[in-house]
């Protein structure tokens, strides 16, 4: 397979292997959607099945084996084609082995599903576990206690009815609350960041919202013009191939390596708040930075280097806030969740048990009465919730999710060391990189623009 695979690439252009080695991306999102899923809700909101065993049918087929060997082949064809930047060796290696791991976690969650011995079962957890806190990070128990210590004080001073009270004794018997514990303190920017932020939102975007029509909502078609509109007229030239589509989709998301944006065809009517806010996220963070890494001689920026991925979500969640002038933490409900799996060893009916009397003793913080519509719709809420982080194998938690929090708080914390400095800043635009990071500070300084 080696051999083939060098013997092809032999006149290859460097970006020609590149783009073969992006071919290998593991899909881990798209491997970790159950096929019967429907099903496995039902039955476990129903109290028929005590946790889901769902079956991955994209998982089974992925042949990890082989995805492993080109991807290890083509890093390697990589590093010693004659066109390589020694200076970016680091870059691309890093990729290769981040592409690698990514496919090894998922071999993992696979071969967990697949294990009937308990003692095996036990090595494939404490590997997956391993393999997953290198790539994602593990939540900070302190941050945990505060974000959850936080909530449940609220929830404790609240004068609920009757059935609220017995859903808070319950929620209480699963977690433990300490009434008396001293409070946490978590970062927060100052006042004088965040301003001089939303002056930089405001001059930064002003042309891309300036043409959204003044009107209260919109249609998908109708988004889908206004960010075509928006990329033809203020990301001009650098852009002239990006596309927007409407179609089966989860999200609205950017697709840098197709060039593309993406916005689901059974979206409802977006506010105009939500589109700005789109505009700002989507195409103003996402899309900018992979337009401005594919300016430079080093096409990762464009993708992303490795371990560019909690401040690429955390600067989207980052700039929305700075538009709006005001600072909130991101993720605190995934960040929750993942604690409550990894802290309180709670398994997929124990976290739902837990999210779902958080949920609605948090909506009826008012005190008024909890009907049975709302706890159904906070068990339905729950459910997807605890299903995002238990993903792939049903029993042990992803922490992928923990970049909406880790990448916001992380990029606030680097725009307070630099703030006021907008020659700065624009290293946080460069391409898909953290600025954070010392080793992709250096990567964007020693980058030239086409």
């Amino acid at each position: 397979m080696i051999e083939q695979i060098q013997t092809g690439a032999d006149a290859e252009r460097l970006s020609d292997q590149y783009n073969r080695l992006l071919g290998r991306e593991p899909k881990l999102i798209t491997w970790y959607v159950p096929t019967d899923a429907a099903a496995q809700r039902k039955a476990f909101l129903a109290g028929e099945i005590e946790n889901p065993d769902h079956t991955y049918g994209k998982l089974e087929k992925v042949d990890f084996e082989g995805n492993i060997d080109h991807i290890t082949t083509l890093g390697e064809l990589i590093q010693d084609h004659s066109d390589l930047n020694p200076k970016f060796s680091s870059v691309y290696e890093a990729f290769a082995s981040n592409y690698a791991a990514k496919t090894r976690l998922a071999r993992l969650a696979h071969n967990y599903k697949q294990a009937k011995e308990p003692t095996e079962k036990a090595r494939i957890r404490a590997e997956y576990m391993r393999l997953n806190i290198d790539l994602y990070g593990a939540p900070d128990e302190r941050t945990y206690q505060s974000l959850l210590q936080e909530k449940l004080s609220a929830i404790n001073a609240v004068d609920y009815s009757p059935r609220g009270q017995a859903i808070r004794d319950e929620l209480f018997d699963l977690v433990d609350f300490d009434e008396s514990a001293e409070k946490i303190d978590r970062f927060q920017p100052s006042k004088e960041t965040v301003e001089w932020m939303h002056e930089v939102a405001d001059s930064l975007y002003g042309g891309m919202l300036a043409r959204i029509p003044d009107r209260p909502t919109f249609t998908v078609h109708e988004t889908q013009a206004i960010f075509q509109s928006i990329i033809n007229e203020e990301f001009g030239e650098a852009a002239a191939d990006w596309t927007v589509d409407v179609e089966p989709a989860k999200s609205i998301n950017v697709k840098s390596t197709e060039k593309r944006i993406v916005i689901p065809h059974d979206r409802g009517n977006l506010s105009r708040a939500a589109i700005r806010g789109l505009v700002v996220h989507e195409l103003g963070v996402h899309m900018l930075r992979a337009v401005m890494g594919g300016e430079t001689d080093l096409d990762p920026l464009r993708q992303g280097l490795s371990d560019y991925y909690d401040a690429e979500e955390g600067l989207g969640v980052v700039m929305e806030q700075a538009l709006l002038g005001k600072f909130k933490e991101a993720g605190v409900g995934h960040y929750i969740t993942a604690g409550l799996a990894y802290f309180n060893n709670l398994d997929f009916r124990g976290v739902f048990e837990a999210k779902w009397r958080l949920s609605v003793l948090e909506n009826a913080a008012d005190g008024r009465v909890i009907s049975e519509l709302d706890i159904a719709k906070a068990k339905k809420t729950a459910f997807g919730a605890t299903m995002r982080s238990f993903r792939g194998t049903d029993e042990l938690p992803w922490f992928k999710d923990l970049a909406y929090y880790n990448g916001s708080v992380g990029v606030w914390r680097h725009l307070e060391t630099i703030k006021g400095d907008d020659l700065m800043f624009m290293f946080v635009l460069m391409g898909k990189a953290d600025p954070a990071k010392i080793e992709h500070q250096r990567v964007m300084y020693e980058t030239s623009t086409y």
